[in-house]
């Protein structure tokens, strides 16, 4: 899924010519730290105001222009959810500014907006059951378990892979599957040689998202 199909277009974007005061409180119903601010006249990001960084000293009916604005963050209209992920979690935003190859802002994405999609692209909050393997760096391949899986009638409604990282050795591959009891699928990965890491049975995933955010987000920073 592109970054434009989860473009915000209804929340205004700050311009230079706005009041401190007014980013503030924007600030405080959208729940965020930062926010872009665009040039009025050529409608491209010149900046990101930082609520940590605005001085008590500040004029709230000051403009945003006499502020010393961070360099902006922005996600371009034709990259894919999972790269505005990564930027999200790398920068510690739940907001970013969405421009097209011109730089012109298009809008915005939120984090809440783009985890719903992507539960809806993960199939999380289906009805099925998971399967976690462990498979190592050199061994690492998914055809063989998708031919074992299917030859047990098993349907994949999603696959997650955590990558190895200094405290594990190995990938992490979750596999949702459409069926009630996944025994017999998991027997037939072990008689292969597969180390099953857990088997989650009938589990219908009621998840808030909003909550779990964080973790989630580091889970698909792959």
């Amino acid at each position: 899924m592109l970054v434009a199909e989860a473009l915000n277009t209804k929340i205004r974007v700050l311009n230079t010519h706005d009041f401190v005061g007014e980013a503030l409180k924007k600030m405080d119903e959208l729940r965020v730290n930062k926010l872009p601010v665009i040039d009025p006249s050529t409608h491209k990001v010149v900046g990101q105001i930082n609520r940590e960084k605005v001085s008590d000293d500040v004029d709230k009916e000051d403009p945003i222009s006499v502020l010393d604005l961070e360099d902006p963050v922005v996600i371009f209209n034709n990259q894919h959810l999972f790269h505005a992920i990564r930027l999200m979690l790398h920068h510690e935003m739940s907001l970013l500014p969405v421009v097209d190859k011109n730089d012109i802002c298009l809008g915005i994405i939120l984090k809440h907006h783009m985890l719903e999609l992507l539960g809806r692209m993960l199939n999380l909050m289906e009805y099925g059951s998971i399967i976690t393997i462990r498979l190592g760096q050199q061994n690492f391949t998914l055809s063989e378990i998708v031919q074992l899986i299917e030859a047990e009638n098993g349907k994949i409604l999603g696959i997650t892979v955590e990558p190895p990282d200094a405290e594990l050795e190995d990938y992490e591959v979750s596999i949702k599957l459409n069926l009630k009891d996944v025994s017999r699928v998991a027997s037939a990965l072990r008689r292969h040689g597969y180390n099953i890491f857990t088997e989650v049975k009938s589990e219908s995933h009621k998840i808030d998202l909003e909550t779990r955010a964080d973790e989630f987000l580091q889970y698909l920073d792959m």
